[in-house]
């Protein structure tokens, strides 16, 4: 019933914000409908997977959220300028719902269009550097391009100064290809992200009931092992087996972002 209710208000929600950007109304010029629609796509994805085990409509979901994405980063390429909020590097979930659906074509353009500097005033270091790690090795294991991961591993280890830091073991890990370390260190991220979720007034409950009981950050993470010939489990506290989608591209319009119910599987 909870989620049932969620489903809705997130469906007003992306009602008024797609309205909003037909009519370029000042939640389009401010950029914030498109943030909105995306993260309310991306919402309705998880609700579809944690109510109903519905893959078909998570992946469908999911590539609408990384299409809106798509969409605003080439606004930004084409001169419209937004808040740093929406555009950094660590906020671009729609990257990780991509990458999360098979939908690797689209996630190594997204990764190309986001920015690839850390933004001070909208998020942390690390967390950028966890972002554009993932970006970067998509690129390189998908489209065959090189990066300087051990520069981005050298700064990264700096910064997190010898604390303890699942995330840098888990990207280092996959860099190595150490299957090992790599499940002992996602292992230890999904323990430290359920502390989190745990903590009073940490996330909004919208967020609690749907991303915190399903880790998306971990599934992009574990088709980058897929990618990179690494054995993994099959699945893993707070990753269902379900979730892990197969790569294949969707037959989405590039626009079908703007139509919530176009294409959606019965």
């Amino acid at each position: 019933m909870v989620l049932e209710l969620l489903r809705d208000n997130t469906r007003s929600i992306l009602k008024d914000a797609l309205e909003s950007i037909a009519v370029q109304g000042m939640a389009e010029r401010s950029g914030k409908a498109y943030g909105a629609v995306a993260l309310m796509y991306h919402r309705l994805a998880l609700c579809e997977m944690l109510s109903e085990a519905r893959a078909d409509r998570f992946q469908f979901l999911l590539g609408k959220s990384a299409l809106v994405r798509r969409h605003l980063s080439h606004l930004v390429k084409g001169g419209r300028a937004f808040p740093p909020l929406l555009t950094c590097a660590s906020r671009n979930f729609s990257f990780v719902d991509a990458v999360t659906a098979g939908q690797l074509d689209l996630g190594a353009e997204l990764a190309r269009l986001t920015q690839d500097r850390h933004e001070p005033r909208c998020e942390y270091e690390d967390d950028f550097l966890l972002h554009r790690f993932m970006h970067k090795r998509l690129l390189h294991l998908h489209s065959g391009e090189d990066h300087d991961f051990q520069a981005l591993l050298d700064r990264w280890e700096r910064i997190v100064e010898g604390e303890h830091a699942p995330y840098f073991d888990v990207c280092r890990a996959l860099l190595l290809r150490d299957a090992d370390g790599f499940h002992d260190a996602l292992l230890a991220v999904i323990e430290e992200r359920g502390r989190l979720f745990l903590q009073k007034d940490a996330f909004p409950e919208d967020a609690r009931r749907t991303d915190g009981a399903l880790f998306m950050n971990g599934l992009a993470l574990l088709r980058l092992a897929e990618l990179s010939g690494m054995p993994t489990q099959r699945e893993y506290p707070n990753i269902p087996h379900l979730a892990r989608l197969p790569v294949g591209r969707l037959p989405l319009p590039l626009d079908s972002w703007t139509r919530p119910d176009e294409g959606l599987p019965a």
